[in-house]
């Protein structure tokens, strides 16, 4: 049996419906595209000078110019990095740091400056490597050749100064 409702859902409205028309009131018509006009002057510098802005490097540094010099290298060392142109003995272990990264230690050059080393750094004019830093030393290894030319080691052992012996 079929439903009442499942023919109008078959067979639909009776009247055929038509798609909507533009209704016939005005004709279309099409417009021609207008570009816009071209100039065609041709502006000489010459022509139109006008005083501009002029800059006066005087007393200024140049902004391509590195900010970071290098030493000269008429001092002690030539173009060695700072750490390697002086002697062992000549730096003064002024603190030790020790935190999640291990011990680093401080040191005042003679230059008056201040440097942090770790465990491998380089140190002198022979390329001491720091060896070990605990919490009052700081030990250095040097190699160098004897006079018949075998390589030995030296340590050198750096203690931090107490409060009583700076004071001179």
């Amino acid at each position: 049996m079929i439903l009442p409702g499942a023919l109008i859902a078959l067979f639909g409205c009776s009247e055929p419906q038509k798609a909507p028309t533009k209704p016939a009131s005005a004709p279309v018509q099409k417009q021609p595209i207008v570009s816009a006009p071209v100039r065609t002057e041709i502006f000489k510098a010459e022509e139109k000078h006008e005083p501009g802005y002029t800059y006066n490097p005087g007393g200024r540094r140049d902004p391509f110019a590195p900010i970071i010099i290098k030493e000269s290298n008429k001092g002690k060392g030539g173009d060695r990095p700072p750490l390697e142109r002086y002697n062992i003995n000549e730096f003064k272990l002024t603190g030790i740091i020790w935190g999640g990264f291990g011990y680093n230690a401080m040191l005042e050059g003679p230059d008056g400056k201040g440097y942090f080393v770790r465990v491998g750094a380089i140190l002198g004019p022979n390329r001491g490597v720091v060896k070990k830093i605990t919490q009052n030393t700081m030990v250095v290894e040097e190699k160098y050749r004897t006079y018949t030319g075998e390589t030995e080691r030296k340590e050198i052992v750096v203690e931090l100064r107490k409060k009583q012996e700076e004071t001179p």
